[in-house]
């Protein structure tokens, strides 16, 4: 089973959510399953939708894919497709197609009909509600199993970590987003820090708060938090952000829980249903310290390390 959650704000300030749970079986060189798509909207203003005259709404489609795979190269293209009826959806839906990588507990599709791409996490461990469970429909078909991979503890974390993704938002425009964690673990205590940017790029337009094409958020993000075994804890405790005229200055502080590979080299985390993995990257001088922070502001406004607004897709 694998896993993709993705947030952001659509033009109207609505928090957009989509989560994709994948189930795949493979049969030499072919692979075809299905994967399930949840679309949630929720108004951030207290504006009713028209369609339910509620604050949200959730879209439900059931995907079924087919592929094939020659070493670490995939290609998947949708098939087919079932749409839970509901007053907010007219069961339209464009079929897709996909070609990417195998690596490690990933899988990075980019799409073909469109610029984008992005990266399924293998899911650790089987069990929990399945998606489908969460919207009141079939669990999944007879016949699809789970798979799971051993878990052996690693050493103590140390290093720089990144997350990247790109992605086009609901307006059409460009994003781009990095991370770079630092960690330290002694003694099963870990501590850090990690710097977030996020771009985002309109073609054939600006953006309202400064009159370009582009602009850039940029903020510091200090964690600490525990390790047992190969589970991990991890709170951010408080912020900086680089003042800019498209930036509201505004964080949530998130909780993340998490698992560390066998290898060291790769970090799961999960916010809420969401998920990011970080990847080590090759040790080099560290970038210096975070300075001292004022007290965090009370949460408000986007969430900190996954998509959220202006500029947070957690």
């Amino acid at each position: 089973m694998w896993d993709w959650v993705f947030r952001t704000n659509d033009e109207q300030g609505n928090l957009r959510v989509e989560q994709e749970e994948w189930h795949l079986t493979q049969r030499g060189s072919r692979i075809e399953g299905y994967y399930d798509l949840a679309l949630t909207l929720l108004s951030l203003d207290d504006h009713l939708f028209r369609c339910n005259q509620q604050l949200g709404f959730t879209k439900f489609t059931r995907v079924r894919v087919a592929g094939s795979i020659d070493g670490a190269e995939v290609r998947v293209e949708e098939v087919g497709y079932d749409a839970k009826p509901g007053p907010c959806d007219d069961g339209a839906r464009l079929l897709n197609q996909y070609h990417g990588e195998l690596k490690d507990s990933t899988m990075r599709l980019e799409w073909a009909q469109r610029p984008g791409e992005q990266t399924l996490l293998r899911r650790p461990r089987p069990g929990g509600p399945r998606l489908a469970e969460m919207v009141g429909l079939e669990d999944r078909p007879a016949g699809m199993a789970d798979e799971a991979y051993d878990h052996r503890s690693a050493g103590p974390i140390h290093g720089v970590f990144t997350w990247e993704l790109r992605s086009v938002d609901a307006e059409g425009d460009e994003r781009r987003e990095h991370e770079e964690w630092h960690l330290d673990e002694e003694g099963g205590e870990v501590r850090g820090y990690y710097d977030r940017q996020v771009v985002r790029a309109r073609e054939g337009g600006t953006f309202a708060c400064n009159g370009e094409h582009r602009y850039e958020t940029r903020v510091r993000f200090e964690v600490e938090g525990h390790r047992t075994g190969d589970a991990m804890v991890l709170s951010e405790t408080r912020y900086r952000v680089e003042p800019g005229p498209c930036d509201n200055r505004l964080r949530r502080l998130d909780t993340y829980h998490g698992s560390v590979a066998a290898s060291g080299r790769e970090l799961v985390l999960s916010w809420g249903s969401a998920n990011q993995v970080l990847r080590r990257q090759p040790d080099e001088p560290r970038s210096p310290p975070p300075p001292p922070a004022g007290p965090s502001p009370a949460p408000a406004g986007e969430g900190s390390g996954a998509p959220s607004p202006p500029d947070h897709p957690r």
